[in-house]
């Protein structure tokens, strides 16, 4: 037996140590010093009482990473002088000695994940990069130290990829984690995108895209952005169902970003039209997960698709474009203003608010119709009055307040999301009205078919997701769309979106008029389309959802992280069977071969996966099925091979780790450290419709460590050992 030789310690570990402890002792001092309230003193008890309780936040703040005040270093040299720079999750400044930390988010901190070796520093200064240090602390203690560049060593020691495949081998939690200290050169140039530009980051199962999608935000919160620097109780993140957003938002607290909202684009919506009682329905997903009929649901898929269509976005315009005109109908406005003792008659005649109104549909605003056209109003009869200053003008408008309420009542009276929404795509007439020059008969047939009338609808209110985009659009150009402060309005800082492959370009559209100009982010691979009869053909088609390539940026993650190397190459298998897998690399980290188990019962292949896996020591395990009765169904069967597998069935539920039975369309953005496809044969996934392939790639990308494929008989084609694609 071959005995390896303990690495030789590095030369500088006991000088890493004493600056621990220095800086950990800094950070104490600064602590006490702010939990001394009798420093903490101001001119008088108010302003004494507020210094002390910002004190004791920035104390509370600070002590949480005492045990690790930082995870990485570097030595640069600028102008002559070198300095080590020390990296992480919290900056501090030590005003008396040399440990001053450097936050993560900072541009300076981007120096420690990205490759170059050289930048502009200040007044016109160079700088350059002589040494990148990952320190590996816990507990206050120093465990590990690695060189990853190093100009003295001959540059780049390998070390990153050696700090990340002993990370990566860790095991999965029941919670999504930070990757501060170990983000790669293309995660960080990614979530580092300037912001102010729209961004879609383009990743395959396992790149990091929703963890990314975190880190950007917090990246956004930092003082570096200026003008583009964000609140994260202004920042909004969507995910698709609800048992993913609760366990991607634990990751929220170590970033610093409490206060952002997480949930899904059906409950946002709902939310934002107040319409939270009402049930909301995937009728077309139920048909395509149990309907066998492909003819039926080709139909389902495409009339999914053309209601979440851009130019339906038009089509809504033009309906209530309509609908305001026929409204105002001959309507006029008159009213007698006293202005300084004198009775003014102010008329505006139908052919001015017909044109006052033309300009405001015309136009578009973000505001919504509604409020341009009573500013539209008011600047018009202001004009006629001629008024010398603002605060004569504001007392008119007071006056006014009334009859211009009247007016504009009458103007948008009946105009309801939900009612004109539907009405649009339900009644002939109206739609083909409304479609005018925007859609073609093909697509006006589609709309106006019903493949979906075999399939059930709630008894109580309801709304399917497919209508949602046409509601939500309704009431965006009506009152305009964005987050509610009060009786207000505001745009978000920031909305970031995960699985952005299953985001019609009707809702993009309407996303992108939420948030601050260029404020938006979508993560997503459109190897996962699950949802694809919501989503886009072609990232083009988001692109142009939100202003063309010139505002829109297009990245692509080209590794993936999660899986070791024989999980991700079975799913780049499957994927290549609908051609979008290209480039896709996953790191070089070898593990366990898959499991192949048929011939026997399901529930006793499972059971015998489940006990292989926990005997490896992998605690974190899922058992993925094709549908939700799929997983039902096989509960009592596990537990009569004494197997206790948690159901997650629904969205309601939440994942607690341990081992969990749950359908592929839940599954999806999760981890575990061991997979189970359970029926992985080509009864539940049929090989010759494409988003069935899909659905088997969502399944088998989910583990870290190790896979299972389980099947009473046959495995499904793509499964075989012969149709997965060599290494390299």
């Amino acid at each position: 037996m071959t005995v390896t030789a303990p690495h030789p310690p590095h030369p500088e570990f006991p000088a890493e140590e004493q600056h621990l402890a220095g800086t950990i002792a800094a950070f104490l001092r600064q602590i006490e010093a702010w939990e001394d309230r009798e420093k903490n003193v101001g001119a008088d008890l108010e302003t004494s009482l507020t210094l002390a309780d910002t004190a004791e936040e920035l104390a509370a703040m600070l002590s949480v990473h005492v045990p690790a005040p930082y995870f990485g270093s570097l030595r640069v040299r600028v102008g002559g002088r070198e300095q080590t720079l020390y990296i992480g999750k919290h900056a501090f400044r030590d005003l008396k000695g040399p440990h001053t930390v450097v936050s993560w988010e900072s541009d300076v901190g981007s120096l420690f994940y990205s490759d170059a070796l050289s930048w502009e520093a200040r007044k016109g200064l160079r700088g350059t990069v002589r040494r990148r240090r990952q320190l590996d602390v816990q507990g206050k203690k120093l465990h590990r130290l690695t060189d990853l560049y190093d100009d003295e060593a001959g540059g780049d020691t390998g070390g990153r990829e050696r700090v990340l495949l002993g990370r990566l081998s860790e095991a999965s939690t029941a919670a999504m984690r930070d990757v501060v200290e170990t983000l790669q050169p293309e995660q960080n140039e990614a979530m580092r995108a300037p912001a102010g530009v729209n961004t879609l980051i383009q990743g395959a199962a396992g790149s990091g895209k929703t963890t990314i999608g975190f880190h950007r935000l917090a990246w956004l919160t930092h003082s570096d952005r200026g003008a583009h620097r964000g609140a994260p109780d202004a920042m909004l993140v969507l995910m698709p169902n609800r048992v993913l957003a609760a366990y991607a938002a634990r990751v929220l607290p170590g970033l610093n970003l409490q206060g952002v909202t997480v949930t899904t684009p059906e409950a946002w919506a709902t939310s934002f039209l107040g319409l939270e009682k009402m049930e909301v329905t995937d009728r077309t997903l139920h048909l395509l997960l149990t309907d066998r009929d492909n003819e039926r649901r080709k139909a389902a898929w495409r009339r999914a698709k053309a209601l979440g269509d851009l130019r339906m976005f038009r089509v809504v315009q033009n309906h209530l474009a309509g609908k305001l005109r026929a409204n105002l109908g001959t309507l006029t406005f008159q009213v007698t203003v006293g202005v300084r003792g004198e009775d003014r008659p102010l008329v505006l005649d139908n052919p001015v608010l017909h044109g006052l109104l033309d300009d405001v549909l015309g136009r578009v605003p973000l505001e919504g119709y509604r409020a341009a056209f009573r500013q539209a109003l008011e600047a018009e009869l202001l004009a006629r009055l001629n008024l010398p200053g603002p605060d004569e003008e504001t007392a008119v408008l007071r006056v006014l307040a009334a009859d211009l309420t009247r007016l504009s009542g009458k103007v948008f009276a009946g105009l309801l999301p939900v009612s004109e929404g539907r009405r649009i795509v339900s009644d002939e007439g109206t739609l083909r009205n409304a479609a005018q020059g925007v859609l073609d008969e093909r697509t006006i047939r589609v709309l106006l078919s019903d493949p979906l009338a075999a399939i059930p609808k709630p008894r109580r209110s309801h709304a399917d997701v497919t209508e949602l985009p046409l509601m939500l659009a309704v009431a965006a150009l009506l009152d305009g769309v964005g987050r509610r402060i009060g009786r207000t309005l505001e745009p978000y800082d920031h909305i970031a979106l995960d699985e952005a492959q299953d985001y019609s370009p009707l809702l993009y559209a309407l996303l992108a008029r939420a948030a601050r100009p260029g404020h938006l982010t979508a993560l997503g691979d459109l190897n996962q389309g699950l949802h694809g009869y919501k989503g886009p053909n072609n990232w083009a088609d988001v692109q142009a959802a939100l202003g063309g390539e010139a505002r829109t940026r297009l990245m692509t993650l080209g590794r993936t992280y999660r899986s070791t190397r024989q999980i991700t190459e079975l799913g780049a298998g499957i994927a290549a069977t609908y051609n979008r897998a290209g480039g896709v690399v996953g790191v070089d980290r070898d593990g366990g071969e898959v499991l192949r188990l048929t011939g026997d019962d399901l529930a006793a292949l499972i059971a015998r996966a489940v006990k292989t896996m926990q005997a490896e020591g992998h605690r974190n395990i899922a058992i993925v099925t094709r549908r939700v009765t799929d997983a039902e169904a096989l509960v009592s069967g596990l537990q009569r091979q004494d197997v206790d597998a948690q159901p997650i069935l629904s969205e309601q539920a939440r994942y607690t780790g341990g081992v969990v039975i749950l359908p592929v369309n839940l599954a999806k953005g999760l981890e575990f450290d061991g997979c189970i496809v359970a029926g992985a044969d080509a009864g539940n996934y049929d090989p010759e419709t494409q988003f069935e392939s899909r659905l088997l790639y969502v399944s088998a990308s989910r583990g870290l460590h190790r896979l299972a494929l389980v099947a009473e008989r046959e495995l499904h084609p793509l499964l075989h050992p012969e149709h997965v694609p060599p290494a390299g």
